[in-house]
C-alpha cells in the first residue's frame, strides 16, 4: 500500500514536465472528442502553464514522488470562486490517492485566494473523476447536455 503523496504548488522548473504529463493524460482520454482534446492541448502547453503560474501561485498544484511529477491540479480564480480546470494522475500512479491529495490541497487555497467555493465540470462518462469528486465532497448540481464540444457534462461544486 502506498502512502498518498503530498500535493502543493508547482515550481517554475517543473512546467515543461507538467505540460508533458498533461499532454499524455489528455491525449489518452477516451471520453473526449478530437475537438475537445485538441483545444485543451493548446491551452495547457508550457506557455499557457507559465502564464497561469505567473498570475497566481496557487493556480497549479502538483503531486510528486521520487520519480517526479505524478499528478496535477490546474485552477483559476473566477469572481470569488475557483474554477477547477483540470486534475489528473499519471497512469502509473493511479489508485494511490493522488487525486484526493490534489483536491485537498486545492481546498486549502481558498482562504488565501479570497474564494468561497470550487466548481468544475466533468464528462458524464468520466467515472474516475466522478468518484474522486464525490469522495472529496463535491456535489453534482446539474447536467449540461450537448454542451462544450457538443458533449455532455456534469457541473460540480464544493464549499466548506
Amino acid at each position: 500500500m502506498h502512502t498518498p503523496p503530498a500535493a502543493g504548488p508547482a515550481e517554475g522548473h517543473e512546467l515543461a514536465a507538467l505540460a508533458e504529463l498533461m499532454r499524455e493524460t489528455i491525449q489518452a482520454l477516451t471520453y473526449y472528442n478530437d475537438r475537445a482534446i485538441a483545444a485543451e492541448l493548446v491551452k495547457y502547453n508550457v506557455d499557457g502553464l507559465r502564464a497561469l503560474f505567473a498570475g497566481d501561485p496557487h493556480a497549479i498544484l502538483v503531486a510528486r514522488d521520487d520519480t517526479g511529477l505524478i499528478g496535477f491540479c490546474v485552477s483559476r480564480f473566477d469572481d470569488g470562486t475557483i474554477w477547477l480546470s483540470w486534475f489528473g494522475t499519471a497512469a502509473g500512479a493511479r489508485g494511490r490517492g493522488v487525486g484526493a491529495a490534489l483536491l485537498a490541497a486545492l481546498m486549502d487555497t481558498l482562504p488565501s485566494r479570497h474564494a468561497h467555493k470550487i466548481w468544475c465540470d466533468s464528462r458524464t462518462d468520466n467515472v474516475e473523476s466522478k468518484s474522486v469528486l464525490e469522495r472529496a465532497g463535491f456535489r453534482c448540481i446539474t447536467t449540461l447536455a450537448n454542451h462544450w464540444y457538443e458533449q455532455d457534462y456534469f457541473l460540480w461544486e464544493w464549499y466548506p
